[in-house]
């Protein structure tokens, strides 16, 4: 595996395993408390008001987010995508070498493979 794969990978894992696990857990969490004391309390309070069906329409919508916020990260790092006042060059080395340049790519490829845009 490439550097810029096992990176790619390793984020995505990161991010849609324990990541979006961690919210999920937090928002579907019925000892906790519901209201307006926080943002996960009042998220519970919405979520909980859901059929598990509705929520899990949710938590995919989620991924979603998370992907295409990595996505734009990523895209940042290769050249290509220009946040606004942000136009330099970016070099990125994981154990020396360069990875960037491809990063996006082979973000919305894995993506793609585990049927985030569907």
């Amino acid at each position: 595996m490439k550097k810029d794969e096992l990176v790619v990978t390793s984020l995505l894992s990161e991010l849609l395993g324990e990541t979006l696990n961690y919210y999920i857990s937090n928002l579907t969490d019925s000892a906790k408390s519901v209201g307006d004391d926080d943002p996960y309390s009042r998220a519970r309070s919405v979520i909980k008001k859901l059929s598990l069906e509705e929520q899990e329409k949710i938590f995919n919508f989620l991924k979603l987010v998370i992907v295409d916020t990595t996505s734009t990260v990523l895209g940042t790092i290769d050249g290509s995508h220009f946040p606004p006042n942000i136009d330099g060059d970016f070099t990125l080395e994981y154990e020396g070498d360069e990875i960037q340049g491809s990063l996006q790519d082979e973000l919305i490829s894995k993506a793609e493979e585990i049927g985030i845009y569907k």
